[in-house]
């Protein structure tokens, strides 16, 4: 179902990237390129023939794996591919799961957090602002999600200094 990245799908994937993100959660097309030679860094796509319907951005340590972006082609959205992607991606490991979502003030956001707690994961109260990632863009008021089970504030600490350390340092 979900397969490794192939470098010369790039341009589609970051096509997808950039109309499913604001321009301030993800990095220029030159960055986001570069992230593919990272060790730690994986995109995992679901495909129908060539084309990406959707996609994970993770990054991953001996502890964690942490998702970066997720997201589902709009043709194919609203279909349950978001889920069915999802449950494939954490099974995938055993390793805990977590991502960012923005703390859920509005409509939207609310509704990204529902569907990630459909799926398993839980939100806590540890929130933080996401250093830039795309020069001349704002930072992001985040809190943190995990999966299967909750982390304590001590462990998601110890999540945000190796994002600080990898992710926000590429």
């Amino acid at each position: 179902m979900l397969e490794l990245l192939e470098k010369d799908d790039f341009e589609q994937l970051y096509a997808l990237m950039d109309d499913s993100f604001p321009k301030a959660e993800i990095r220029n097309f030159k960055g986001q390129r570069e992230l593919l030679e990272n060790p730690h860094y994986n995109v995992y796509v679901l495909r129908k023939n060539s084309e990406i319907l959707a996609f994970f951005a993770e990054w991953e340590n001996e502890s964690y794996r942490f998702i970066e972006h997720l997201a589902v082609n709009e043709k194919f959205r609203s279909q349950g591919l978001g889920s069915k992607t999802l449950q494939a991606y954490n099974a995938l490991s055993s390793k805990p799961v977590v991502l960012e979502v923005e703390p859920p003030e509005d409509d939207m956001q609310r509704r990204r957090v529902k569907f990630y707690e459909r799926n398993g994961f839980h939100l806590s109260s540890y929130g933080y602002i996401q250093p830039v990632i795309n020069e001349g863009y704002e930072s992001v008021p985040l809190v943190m999600m995990t999966y299967p089970e909750s982390l304590n504030n001590e462990e998601l600490e110890q999540v945000k200094n190796w994002l600080d350390q990898t992710v926000y340092k590429s």
